[in-house]
C-alpha cells in the first residue's frame, strides 16, 4: 500500500505542474538589509533519483507496484553512492547561502529550531531585535532525474525562498526556483543544468559518486546564487 501512496503522490505533483505560480517581488525595506537569520533545516536528508515516464507505470497497478520498487531501488543505491563521498546537502545548501550572502555584504547568523516535519516555509518568524530579516529556503527536492526510460539523468533541485522583515510579519519576497524541472510551473524561476553532469543510467551514477555529488553541489549553488540575487 506505502508503494502505491509514494506513486501516486508523484503522478499528482507533476500533473499539477502546469498551474501559475504567484511570487511576491522583493520589497525592500527603509533600511537596507545588512544581516539575515537563515532558518536551518533546509534540505531533505536523502536525494531522489526519478525517471518521469517509466515503462512500468503503463502496465496497470502490478506495473505501478514494480515501478515504485524500481524507483526506490534506484534512490538507496543513489543515496548509498553519495553517502560513500559523505555529500551532505543540507551544510552544502547552508554554507552556499551564506557565501552568497556574504558576498552581498550581508552578514548571516544561523536560526536554529526544530526540523521541519514537512517541506515548508516557516508559518512563524521571530522578531529581531537588531534588525535582522530571516531568509528562509526551503528544498523541496534535490537529486537526478531522467524524462523516460533510456533517457539521460540530470541534476534537479527545486526550492521554495522567502523572506520575512524584522518584525517577524510582513513577506518581503516570495519566490520558487526549479533547476531542470520537468514541466515547470509558470510563473517560477527555471535554470537549466550544466551540461558537464548528465549520466546514462543508474550504474554510470553510482560508479561516479564524486561527479554525482559535484552535480548536485553546482545545482544546489546555482539554487543558492539565485535566492539571494533575489534580494535587489
Amino acid at each position: 500500500m506505502k508503494k502505491i501512496v509514494i506513486f501516486a503522490a508523484i503522478g499528482i505533483s507533476l500533473s499539477g505542474c502546469a498551474s501559475r505560480y504567484t511570487a511576491t517581488p522583493y520589497l525592500a525595506p527603509a533600511q537596507p538589509i545588512q544581516a539575515v537569520y537563515l532558518v536551518q533545516d533546509i534540505a531533505p536528508s536523502e536525494a531522489s533519483a526519478f525517471e518521469v515516464a517509466s515503462v512500468g507505470s503503463n502496465f496497470g497497478l502490478i506495473g505501478a507496484l514494480i515501478d515504485a520498487g524500481v524507483q526506490d531501488s534506484r534512490k538507496d543505491r543513489v543515496n548509498e553512492a553519495l553517502s560513500s563521498v559523505k555529500f551532505d546537502a543540507e551544510m552544502e545548501m547552508q554554507s552556499l547561502l551564506s557565501e552568497a550572502l556574504q558576498g552581498k555584504n550581508i552578514q548571516v547568523t544561523m536560526l536554529s529550531g526544530e526540523d521541519r516535519k514537512k517541506r515548508e516555509l516557516l508559518v512563524k518568524y521571530p522578531k529581531s531585535e537588531n534588525g535582522q530579516a530571516t531568509l528562509d529556503v526551503v528544498v523541496l527536492n534535490y537529486g537526478y532525474i531522467s524524462a523516460g526510460s533510456g533517457q539521460p539523468w540530470r541534476p534537479t533541485v527545486m526550492a521554495d525562498v522567502q523572506m520575512i522583515d524584522a518584525a517577524g510579519k510582513q513577506t518581503l519576497l516570495k519566490n520558487r526556483i526549479a533547476y531542470n524541472v520537468v514541466n515547470p510551473q509558470q510563473g517560477i524561476i527555471t535554470l537549466y543544468p550544466d551540461p558537464q553532469y548528465i549520466f546514462s543510467g543508474r550504474e554510470e551514477m553510482i560508479n561516479n559518486p564524486e561527479k554525482l555529488a559535484e552535480g548536485l553541489r553546482v545545482a544546489l549553488k546555482a539554487v543558492a546564487a539565485e535566492s539571494v540575487k533575489l534580494i535587489q
